[in-house]
């Protein structure tokens, strides 16, 4: 049994950690997210934080519309399109944390980032565990969302200073999250049909 098969044994479990990682949740937790820091910090922070959303973002439609509609792939390490569960994870969380624990004391700002980090990896292996995506697809959309999340610490947010308490942004992130919990629209299958569309008749790996 291979890892992926291994993990996606307990797949009913998973369900619920990938839920977390939503596009119909994390789009309105991002958009939170910017608001906060526009009204919070500056304008550079906000378009800092908002612009690495939009490169990740415009890399990921990219990189699916160039499988789905062209066929180019990485077939060496099995990887046909991203999760962007795991990037969107991996950069929202992980700066909501740096939003949040700015002014927290040393060893729990490394509780909180520890927390995180496993939320965001519990995340990218169910999109292996439910079948959504391979390892590498789900690595590299982690790596790809740390990457953006790294950008946004050492640009903008090292340097912001923030008007509004944190509770101000945790609020409404969390009602969001609460509201949006269970709410699904499988994106994928735009891209398929686009694909579809594009190349009749071709098989896609997903």
């Amino acid at each position: 049994m291979t890892f992926a098969e291994y993990v996606r044994s307990f797949a009913p479990q998973w369900w619920r950690i990938t839920l977390l990682g939503e596009p119909t949740m994390m789009i309105p937790v991002a958009v939170v997210i910017f608001v906060w820091l526009w009204a919070s910090c500056s304008r550079r922070t906000a378009l800092v934080w908002g612009g690495l959303l939009g490169v990740g973002g415009g890399l990921l439609i990219a990189q699916k519309l160039l499988y789905y509609m062209a066929g180019i792939s990485f077939d060496s390490i099995r990887l046909y399109t991203l999760s962007g569960h795991s990037v969107a994870a991996s950069y929202i969380y992980g700066s909501l944390v740096a939003i949040l624990c700015a002014s927290w004391p040393r060893a729990l700002r490394y509780v909180a980032w520890s927390l995180v980090a496993l939320l965001v990896l519990a995340i990218g292996v169910s999109r292996v565990a439910v079948a959504g995506h391979r390892v590498s697809e789900a690595v590299v959309g982690l790596g790809l969302g740390t990457l953006l999340l790294g950008g946004f610490l050492r640009m903008a947010w090292r340097q912001a200073k923030a008007r509004y308490a944190a509770w101000t942004l945790a609020l409404p992130a969390l009602i969001v999250i609460v509201a949006m919990y269970g709410r699904v629209f499988e994106f994928e299958r735009i891209f398929r049909s686009l694909g579809r569309w594009a190349r009749p008749g071709a098989t896609f790996y997903r």
